[in-house]
């Protein structure tokens, strides 16, 4: 009887147990042929175009960061484009995603400037209708790949018009 009650006991706990986001390989940083204005303006329109609200611009140190964004995912299926958050199990469910994106843009060489793209997520973790805290979320790469093809479009067309 001691048997089949321990044998329950650590079915109901695995049962509980969460599987935690997996480490994505992610490209966050690109070096661009362009001036750091021409980047800065840039990221700038990407952001409006996805209409992804920026909450701190500074356009000396060429720091980017947005307002905090809700990130798209279907019912319980925790699968996002945009980030692993892992699967909460049990009876724990998510309610939001959510991600800031803060991009860094410097000089490197003469007439060559460096991005860096930080993309932050987490989710929030509910038991029943009790908030029980956030999970850190790991970046997939999706904004950081789609953000380093616009701009090196966006510069290829600012040099056609020139």
């Amino acid at each position: 009887m001691k048997r089949i009650l321990l044998v329950a006991i650590l079915f109901s706990i695995a049962g509980c147990a969460t599987l935690p986001p997996v480490m994505h390989s992610v490209q966050s940083t690109a070096t661009f042929n362009a001036n750091s204005g021409d980047v800065f303006d840039s990221v700038n329109e990407y952001f409006d175009k996805e209409k992804i609200p920026v909450k701190k611009k500074s356009g000396d140190s060429s720091l980017l960061e947005t307002e905090e964004i809700r990130v798209p995912y279907e019912g319980f299926d925790y699968l996002s484009d945009y980030c692993d958050c892992g699967a909460p199990g049990g009876f724990y469910v998510y309610h939001e995603i959510l991600g800031i994106i803060t991009t860094f843009i410097q000089e490197a060489d003469e007439g060559k400037t460096s991005m860096h793209i930080v993309a932050s997520y987490r989710a929030s973790l509910w038991l029943n209708d009790t908030f029980i805290g956030w999970v850190v979320c790991q970046s997939k790469g999706h904004i950081e790949s789609r953000l380093i093809k616009h701009v090196n479009t966006d510069l290829k067309k600012r040099k056609k018009l020139r």
